[in-house]
């Protein structure tokens, strides 16, 4: 049987976890001092409240070889196979440590390591689609062309509250950052296929959110509304994207990983 792999920058709902036996290998958060697993959606609250009070710049990192080794001969053991997916290799080393890890695995042809060329909940929208071709007995190799495919439409979008984030993340500068907040400049962010640009800038959050709806695709086959530290924009969002797609739509909180480089935010995934 192909069972999935993914790592904690998904942010899969436990329950949703646990409906499909999907294992999570965490990435690491070193923050004021100590190091944690980034953990699962539902438990970032602690360290958010810390987060968005202080001056305290967090650093990451990727999980362990051996975790992914482990995992991996875990699953061969039982007799299955695997699929793994991982951050984009461009904001994290989490793709190159699971195919390290699968050359020194018990036997490396039971193992696909897929770059998701994304991150957050377009990760896990991937996934879905993988579950479900599971469930029609496709084959390893026939999920990985149906995935390439997804792929070259699928997108995360983030809107940050503010700019100061990205100027302590030295993404911005100071002076940059202080004018764009004083103007209330809105830069919407996007990542497809491993690129992150900004797509635009504007003033307000009201035309913030009108423009970030408005690129989403029509032929979108799942929807993510997605915030990092409860945004105080997510309900703002949500209202003006209810009812506008027809198609499964799911709520989102994304974890400190992904906070660590633009603050606190809101955004949607699409799954094309």
């Amino acid at each position: 049987m192909i069972k999935i792999i993914t790592d904690s920058t998904a942010y899969i709902p436990l329950e949703y976890l646990k409906e499909n036996d999907i294992t999570v290998i965490p990435l690491r958060i070193l923050y004021d001092d100590e190091e944690f697993d980034e953990g699962l959606p539902g438990s970032y609250e602690s360290f958010f409240e810390k987060f968005t009070r202080t001056k305290i710049f967090p650093k990451t990192s990727q999980p362990s070889l051996m975790q992914f080794i482990d995992t991996y001969n875990k699953i061969i053991d039982n007799g299955d196979e695997a699929i793994v997916y991982t951050i984009s290799y461009v904001l994290s080393g989490t793709n190159s440590v699971a195919n390290l890890a699968k050359s020194q695995c018990k036997f490396p042809e039971k193992i696909t390591v897929i770059d998701s060329q994304n991150c957050c909940q377009t990760t896990w929208g991937l996934i879905m689609e993988t579950k479900e071709m599971i469930d029609k007995g496709m084959s390893r190799d026939e999920i990985i062309q149906e995935i390439a495919k997804l792929q070259i439409g699928s997108q995360v979008t983030f809107v940050p509250d503010s700019l100061e984030y990205l100027k302590r993340g030295g993404r911005i500068g100071k002076l940059s950052a202080t004018i764009g907040n004083l103007l209330q400049l809105k830069p919407i962010l996007t990542f497809n296929q491993s690129n992150l640009n900004c797509a635009k800038k504007v003033i307000g959050t009201n035309k913030a959110i009108a423009e970030l709806i408005s690129m989403i695709p029509k032929n979108i086959k799942r929807l993510f509304i997605i915030h990092i530290a409860n945004s105080k924009f997510f309900d703002l969002l949500k209202n003006k994207l209810k009812g506008m797609f027809n198609v499964p739509t799911y709520e989102g909180e994304v974890g400190p990983v992904v906070a660590a480089h633009i603050g606190p935010a809101i955004g949607v995934c699409w799954i094309c």
